[in-house]
């Protein structure tokens, strides 16, 4: 059993017509059997009229519209009061994830309790995330990508895969050790399955290596984290990765950060 109104948040900055982001947000609502409410984001240039949005809906009853405003207690009270479990966002190319760009869509990702979903306009516009690539680095942190990706493999049945880095450094190499032996005794009580390979690059270029592998399915989620300390260099440093890899590839993006009090997805 699923808990019963569970939601999932689109934010999107313009009507699509081929409507890319909201088949994302419809498929992740279909896996966690939730439902979806759309909103104009609030730092979208181009102001969208309610009227505009509601049409642009009309043929898909499992999904609302809401109105969210550019308040500091956002976006995390409304995730609380519509018991929202993802965030998708359609991503802007030309002003999301600005440097200094005060209360920008990047700044509530960096917020928001819950992961987010990036739709790019390079991002294919399947969306079966039946294949879940999973970039490992020397982080203690990455534990938590195992466990958003296991939902993703009881719900959906995904196939997850697991891109392993080379490192020297003894200390790096038995962290990646403990967050191997984490997984498979995570991922053992499932029947899902799931892939270790190992790769001949550092933890440092792990990342692009997962966009790198998925050359037979586009459609592929690649599961990233932001980084720990929340600063000026660790804005400017997410910014211009995430950016980079939402422009020059198309796969869709699960965004997670590293937060002790995350609103988790319930099945019962």
């Amino acid at each position: 059993m699923y808990k019963k109104n569970q939601h999932i948040l689109l934010l999107i900055q313009k009507l699509d017509a081929k409507k890319k982001a909201l088949n994302h947000a419809l498929k992740i609502a279909q896996i966690f059997k939730a439902k979806v409410l759309i909103s104009t984001s609030p730092f979208s240039r181009k102001k969208i009229h309610p009227e505009e949005l509601k049409n642009y809906i009309k043929d898909y009853p499992e999904v609302s519209s809401l109105q969210i405003t550019n308040r500091n207690d956002q976006p995390n009270k409304s995730i609380k009061l519509h018991n929202i479990i993802f965030l998708v966002l359609d991503v802007d190319k030309k002003n999301d994830f600005k440097f200094f760009l005060k209360n920008s869509n990047f700044n509530w990702v960096l917020n928001a309790k819950i992961p987010t979903i990036l739709v790019g306009h390079k991002t294919s516009s399947q969306a079966d995330y039946s294949n879940i690539i999973l970039p490992i680095d020397h982080k203690k942190e990455s534990k938590e990508k195992m466990i958003w990706a296991s939902y993703f493999g009881r719900f959906n049945n995904a196939i997850i895969k697991l891109i392993i880095p080379q490192e020297k450094d003894n200390i790096l190499i038995k962290t990646i050790r403990n967050t191997l032996f984490f997984t498979k005794k995570m991922f053992s009580q499932f029947t899902f399955e799931y892939k270790i390979l190992k790769s001949e690059l550092s933890s440092k270029r792990i990342d692009e290596e997962a966009f790198k592998s998925s050359t037979t399915k586009e459609s592929d989620l690649i599961i990233l984290m932001t980084g720990k300390i929340q600063g000026v260099f660790f804005l400017q440093f997410n910014s211009k990765r995430i950016k980079y890899f939402i422009n020059n590839y198309t796969n869709p993006i699960l965004l997670i950060n590293p937060m002790k009090d995350y609103y988790l997805p319930c099945d019962g």
